[in-house]
């Protein structure tokens, strides 16, 4: 959902899947009406911004990472994994501690229908700090 609301800012746009496959920037995200993995760069007014929708695999999470955390003014995680043991979450505050960060929470609906909507007002604040800054 941030990248759909940052796409139409964007100068530069690169787009994959979780497997690296590149994606047309104006690539749904949904597979039989389901969410996909992704991975995204984008160039907002001189701001750099990648995101990461592999946060429930820390190993994958950390390699995407590692792909882009100096290269990158903001990098969006998502993740629904809180502080478990070899969480996601965990790996992002033990290995990143140094570098700068702010968590938005959401939260989950079980109603299909609802499952975009709850989550519009934390991706409206995620979108704000970005290109506002």
């Amino acid at each position: 959902m941030v990248y759909k609301k940052l796409l139409p800012k964007a100068k530069i746009v690169k787009l994959a899947d979780a497997d690296g496959k590149k994606l047309p920037s104006d690539h749904s995200l949904l597979e039989k009406g389901k969410p996909i993995d992704f991975i995204a760069y984008l160039e907002i007014n001189e701001k750099k911004i990648a995101i990461a929708s592999i946060g429930d695999y820390p190993q994958y999470l950390e390699q995407r990472i590692e792909s882009y955390v100096d290269k990158v003014d903001y990098f969006v995680c998502c993740l629904r994994t809180h502080n478990r043991e070899g969480s996601a979450r965990k790996m992002l505050l033990s290995k990143y501690a140094n570098y700068p960060r702010k968590e938005f929470w959401t939260v989950h609906s079980e109603d299909e229908a609802k499952m975009f909507s709850v989550k519009e007002k934390v991706v409206e604040e995620i979108v704000s700090v970005i290109v506002s800054n």
